[in-house]
């Protein structure tokens, strides 16, 4: 049997299958590349992360305690 290029040997076209098939294996490669890189890097990520929520959350906290002394300063 002679390779023609093609999904079908009944048509001279190729089905739909094969490029939804192909479309689905080309995601399916960026997603496992994105995860990958993710996974490899996954300290370094992790550690920014919690770097800057430790901030945000020290940014707040300092918030709150210059309101408090705001409103006990405007008490007394």
């Amino acid at each position: 049997m002679v390779q023609t290029g093609f999904a079908t040997f009944d048509d001279d076209e190729p089905r739909v299958g094969l490029y939804i098939g192909g479309i689905f294996t080309i995601i399916g490669g960026v997603f496992l590349t994105v995860g990958g890189i993710i996974f490899l890097n996954f300290n370094g990520l992790k550690k920014k992360i919690l770097n800057t929520a430790g901030k945000v959350a020290d940014a707040v906290e300092e918030e709150r305690n210059k309101e408090k002394q705001t409103e006990a300063d405007t008490d007394n």
